[in-house]
C-alpha cells in the first residue's frame, strides 16, 4: 500500500512538474536563440493556456522548427518584424488559435515571407486574422484547412498578393472582412464558400485602395449572409461589384448600417450603379437557356453575340438601363463595334428574350 502511494506521490508530482512548463504569462521570442530554447524552457507544453500571448519578433529569426510542439495556442500569436524570416515551418501542428474575440493571429511586416504552407493544420482562429505588409505573399496557399475567423479577417497592404488562394475553406467570418490597399489583387473567389460575415455595428465588409481589382466574383454566393457595414471605395479599376452576396445584401441592408460606394469606376461607382446590375442578374442567369452569348469579355473594339433567333433585336444598354445601340441579327453571329464607347459595364438584350449578358468594355 505504502509503495502504492509513493508512486501516486510521484506520477502526481511528475504530472505538476509537466504542466508547470507552460507558461503562465505572455512570451516574447526576440532572437533565433529564445525560439531554439522554447523546447527546452517549456518542455512538453503543446497548448499554450488561455490568456498567455506568444510574440515572435526579431530580425534574426530564420527558423521556427524549434515550436513544432505547440498544437494549440489559446491567447494571441503574433509573427512580427521578422526581416529575414521566409516560411513558417514549425507551425505545422498548429490546428488553433485563440479562445474568444479579445485573441487572434496576426502576422505582420514580414517583408520576406514567401511561404506560409506550413499552417496546413490550423482549422480555426478566434479574433482577428490578421496578414498585414507580407510583401513576399503571392498567395494563401497553407490556410486550406481553415473554416472559421471569430473576428475579422484582414487582408491589407501586401504588395504581391495576386489572389486569395488558400481560403477556399473559409465559411464564416465573425466580424469584418477587410480587404486594404493590396495593389496586385486580382481574384477574390477563393472566398465563395463564406456563408456569412456576421459584421455588428463596426464590421461588415471594407474592400478599399486594391488597385487592380476589377470585380467581386466569388465574394460570397447567392446564400452569404451579411451584417454590419460596406464601404467600396478607390478600387481604381473596379467595375463590376453586381454580385449576389452585395445584391443581397443591398436589397435589405441591416438597420444603422453604412453604406460607402465611390471612386470606384462606372458600374461600380454608385449604389444605384450596382443595383441597376442586381436586377439585370436573374435575367442575366437566363441568357445561357436562350442560346444567347456574348464574347469576347472583357472587349476593346468588337464583340460577338450568338443568338437562336435572327428575327431578334440587339439591344446595347449602359448600367442605367439606358439605350445605346440597337441593331438587327441577321445571322447567329452578330458583330458589334464598341470602340466608340466609354469604358465600363455594359449589357446586350435581346428584345424578344427576357436574358441578357453584361460585359466590360477596357
Amino acid at each position: 500500500m505504502k509503495q502504492l502511494l509513493v508512486s501516486i506521490s510521484a506520477f502526481i508530482l511528475s504530472f505538476n512538474h509537466l504542466q508547470a512548463q507552460c507558461p503562465t504569462a505572455a512570451v516574447v521570442l526576440s532572437t533565433q536563440a529564445e525560439v531554439n530554447a522554447f523546447p527546452t524552457t517549456y518542455a512538453g507544453c503543446t497548448i499554450l493556456p488561455d490568456g498567455v500571448d506568444l510574440e515572435i519578433m526579431g530580425n534574426d529569426i530564420t527558423d521556427l522548427t524549434p515550436l513544432s510542439q505547440i498544437t494549440s495556442i489559446q491567447g494571441i500569436l503574433e509573427i512580427r518584424d521578422c526581416a529575414t524570416l521566409t516560411n513558417l515551418n514549425g507551425l505545422n501542428n498548429l490546428s488553433i488559435v485563440g479562445n474568444d474575440p479579445l485573441d487572434g493571429f496576426i502576422m505582420r511586416d514580414l517583408p520576406l515571407l514567401n511561404d506560409i504552407s506550413a499552417l496546413n493544420s490550423l482549422t480555426t482562429v478566434h479574433g482577428e486574422f490578421t496578414i498585414r505588409t507580407c510583401n513576399s505573399l503571392t498567395t494563401l496557399n497553407g490556410l486550406n484547412n481553415v473554416d472559421t475567423a471569430n473576428g475579422s479577417l484582414i487582408i491589407r497592404d501586401n504588395a504581391l498578393l495576386q489572389n486569395l488562394n488558400g481560403l477556399n475553406s473559409l465559411i464564416h467570418i465573425g466580424e469584418t472582412l477587410e480587404l486594404v490597399q493590396n495593389p496586385v489583387l486580382t481574384d477574390i473567389s477563393a472566398l465563395s464558400n463564406v456563408n456569412s460575415i456576421v459584421g455588428g455595428p463596426e464590421g461588415g465588409i471594407f474592400i478599399e485602395a486594391n488597385t487592380a481589382l476589377t470585380n467581386l466574383t466569388g465574394l460570397g454566393n447567392n446564400n452569404t449572409t451579411v451584417g454590419g457595414n460596406l464601404d467600396l471605395l478607390l478600387n481604381d479599376n473596379l467595375s463590376l461589384c453586381s454580385v449576389p452576396s452585395i445584391c443581397n445584401y443591398l436589397a435589405n441592408p441591416p438597420v444603422g448600417a453604412i453604406i460607402t460606394i465611390n471612386t470606384n469606376i462606372t458600374g461600380c461607382n454608385t449604389q444605384a450603379e450596382i443595383q441597376a446590375g442586381c436586377v439585370a442578374l436573374s435575367a442575366e442567369e437566363n441568357a445561357d437557356n436562350n442560346n444567347f452569348t456574348v464574347y469576347p469579355n472583357p472587349a476593346n473594339d468588337m464583340i460577338y453575340i450568338n443568338s437562336s433567333n435572327t428575327n431578334d433585336q440587339i439591344e446595347l444598354r449602359n448600367v442605367y438601363g439606358q439605350l445605346i445601340k440597337q441593331v438587327k441579327i441577321t445571322s447567329n453571329k452578330t458583330e458589334l463595334n464598341i470602340s466608340d464607347l466609354s469604358p465600363g459595364i455594359y449589357y446586350i438584350k435581346t428584345s424578344a428574350q427576357n436574358a441578357l449578358n453584361r460585359f466590360v468594355k477596357l
